[in-house]
């Protein structure tokens, strides 16, 4: 394997990890899982939203970011992400008509190398 391709590995296992690790740490705040790694059609202009949590009659579109500062994970959720996750979103709730007497919300959770985790609510507004 190329060095270039063991890099991409790192970056996939890291950030399921920290998907995982979001996850759990959200669940023990009391949120319900609902959905994982959601990833619309291409071409769509939309993103792979990597939580949808739950909590009470809200459905919590979470983006998860890893990077060596939280700072650094905070500004890597671009308002083109923002744009697409939103997108998937509406995509989302489309096909799952049980949602919709809910309200929605975009939260972002970061974390750093030592396992810090940051839980942004309400990070950003479609």
């Amino acid at each position: 394997m190329t060095n270039k391709v063991l890099q991409g590995l790192n970056a996939y296992i890291s950030g399921k990890l920290a998907e995982q690790k979001a996850r759990s740490f959200l669940r023990k705040k009391g949120y319900k899982f609902v959905a994982q790694n959601i990833r619309p059609q291409r071409g769509i202009g939309a993103h792979e939203i990597d939580l949808i949590m739950q909590k009470e009659k809200t459905l919590v579109f979470i983006e998860v970011k890893k990077r060596t500062l939280v700072s650094e994970s905070a500004f890597a959720i671009t308002p083109t992400i923002q744009k697409r996750i939103y997108r998937a979103a509406e995509i989302f709730l489309a096909h799952h008509p049980e949602f919709s007497d809910y309200s929605c919300r975009f939260d972002a959770v970061l974390i750093d190398p030592s396992q810090k985790l940051v839980h942004i609510k309400d990070a950003w507004r479609g």
